[in-house]
Order: structure tokens, then C-alpha cells, then sequence
């Protein structure tokens, strides 16, 4: 039986998530799990719009597929290499640079970091001091994972997954700034007010600040309280 790459020699792996690891590292092993972070981020943006309509998941999705862009747009203008070959066909004839400077992970979690960082910080003002903090520590953990992943894994250099993580802060908070710019003068309101996003129910309220799982909690309570008090009322007018 012929191979299927005889059938179709143009047949590549597709690279965002063909990694290559150790499977006798633990560390590489999890650096590989890592690596797939940004993948796993993408796809919660469309189950979370999904579950909720929120158009903050679709606001911060279309940021980082900008973001991944101008990644891409600086890797072929500066054209500097892996610091490790992975064969001439590594990522050849795709839509993606093969280039490593920067690196598109850690500009991927840069990005994420540091918009988040400043939801914290300076939207989500209802939240108390420690949740702020733990959060922005959290995101900083993942981030510091993903990119020490792509260096442990060879796929990048310290200055390829540095200077990534720094385009990621900039376009971060510069895209953090224009989605704040259009919130004010109305754009986004204007958008939710379109046929379409009232048919799906499409909400902002993720702006103001996430409910807690004790909010939603006590939600469901109260809800569950009130539909008690009905039935009971429908048996007594019954």
C-alpha cells in the first residue's frame, strides 16, 4: 500500500500543533502541552461566545487574530531563522512564516497578558485587591509557561521569545486602547443594537466585570427560591 505523502507529495503536518518533544522529558512533555495553550485559548473564545453571547469574547478573539497577523507580517521583513532546522518543509507553502523572529507564541500571550492585566487593573474596579492580583499572577504564570516552552522545545531563542512577549504588550495595551476609544464614543453600543446581535442575544455585560461563581450561584438560588414560591402559589389558587 503507497504511503499517502506518495499519493500527494504536497501533504505537510499541520504545524500548530505538530510539535516536536522529548517523550522521555517530563519537562518537554509539558512544554509541549504549553505550546498548545494559544490553540486551547482560541477555541475557549468560541465556546465562551457561544454559552454566553458575550461580545467581549469576540472582541478579544478578533485582537488576537490581528495580533497573529502582524506577527507574521514582522517575520517575513526581518527573515531571521530558527535556532534549530526542522527540515525544508517546515511550515513551506502555508499561510504561516517559518521565520522565528518573534516568536508568535509568546506575542500571543504577551497580548493576552497584558489585556487582561489592564481589565484588572483598570475596568474591573468591583473586584477586591486580591482577586486583581492573583488573576494578573496567573496570567503571568501562563505566559512565563508558553514562552519557556518554545525556547525549552528549540523552537525559539531567549531574544525570539523576548522580543515577542514585548510586540505582545504593545499591541495588547495599544488594542486595549482602541476597544476603550470605541466604547466611548458609542461604536460598540451601535453594534449591539443591530438586528442581528439583538436575534442572538449578544451582551456586554463582561465589561463591567465577570460574575463571581458565588454570584452566579446565588443567581441560581434566588431564581430557584422564586419558581418554588410560584408553584406553590399556582397550588393554592388551584
Amino acid at each position: 500500500m503507497n504511503n499517502i505523502t506518495d499519493l500527494n507529495p504536497n501533504i505537510i503536518p499541520f504545524d500548530d500543533t505538530y510539535i516536536l518533544y522529548d517523550p522521555s522529558d517530563l519537562i518537554s512533555f509539558l512544554s509541549a502541552y504549553f505550546s498548545l495553550l494559544p490553540i486551547l485559548i482560541l477555541t475557549f473564545y468560541l465556546s465562551w461566545f457561544i454559552s454566553t453571547r458575550e461580545l467581549e469574547a469576540c472582541i478579544m478573539a478578533a485582537g488576537q487574530l490581528a495580533n497573529e497577523i502582524f506577527n507574521n507580517i514582522i517575520k517575513n521583513i526581518i527573515k531571521q531563522p530558527r535556532p534549530i532546522s526542522f527540515g525544508d518543509s517546515f511550515q513551506n507553502d502555508t499561510l504561516r512564516s517559518g521565520y522565528g523572529m518573534p516568536s508568535a507564541h509568546s506575542q500571543f500571550m504577551g497580548f493576552l497578558f497584558i489585556y487582561i492585566s489592564l481589565k484588572y487593573t483598570l475596568s474591573w474596579k468591583d473586584l477586591s485587591v486580591c482577586k486583581r492580583k492573583l488573576g494578573i499572577v496567573f496570567f503571568a504564570l501562563l505566559a512565563f509557561c508558553v514562552c519557556s516552552s518554545r525556547v525549552y522545545l528549540m523552537y525559539h531563542s531567549i531574544d525570539q521569545v523576548f522580543i515577542g512577549f514585548c510586540i505582545g504588550l504593545c499591541t495588547g495595551s495599544s488594542y486595549y486602547l482602541l476597544v476603550g476609544i470605541l466604547r466611548e464614543i458609542g461604536i460598540i453600543n451601535w453594534v449591539l443594537s443591530w438586528w442581528l446581535a439583538r436575534r442572538l442575544y449578544i451582551k456586554d455585560s463582561y465589561n463591567l466585570a465577570p460574575l463571581s461563581l458565588r454570584e452566579e450561584y446565588d443567581a441560581y438560588l434566588l431564581r430557584l427560591t422564586q419558581y418554588s414560591a410560584g408553584s406553590v402559589d399556582s397550588k393554592k389558587v388551584n
